[in-house]
C-alpha cells in the first residue's frame, strides 16, 4: 500500500490534489481531517476525582525490580 499525505486548503467547498503516476487506474480511499490548528487546545489528564489524591506511595518504587527487567533502551 503506498499513502500519500496532503495538506491543503479547502476553497469554496473543493480540494484539488495532484496524485503520482503510480495511483494511476487504482482504487484509492480518501480521508479527509480537518486541522483545528488555530483553536487548538492542548488535551490535559487529570484522574477521576474519586481517585484524585488516594495514592500514596510507600518505600522506593525503582529498588522493586533490578534495573535490567525493566527493559529500558541502553
Amino acid at each position: 500500500m503506498q499513502a500519500q499525505r496532503v495538506l491543503g486548503r479547502v476553497d469554496h467547498g473543493t480540494l484539488l490534489i495532484q496524485l503520482p503516476e503510480s495511483f494511476n487506474h487504482r482504487r484509492v480511499e480518501v480521508i479527509v481531517l480537518a486541522l483545528d490548528e488555530e483553536n487548538a487546545v492542548p488535551e490535559t489528564r487529570q484522574p477521576h476525582p474519586d481517585l484524585a489524591g488516594s495514592v500514596r506511595i510507600h518505600g522506593d518504587i525503582f529498588a522493586s525490580a533490578p534495573e535490567q527487567d525493566w527493559d529500558l533502551p541502553q
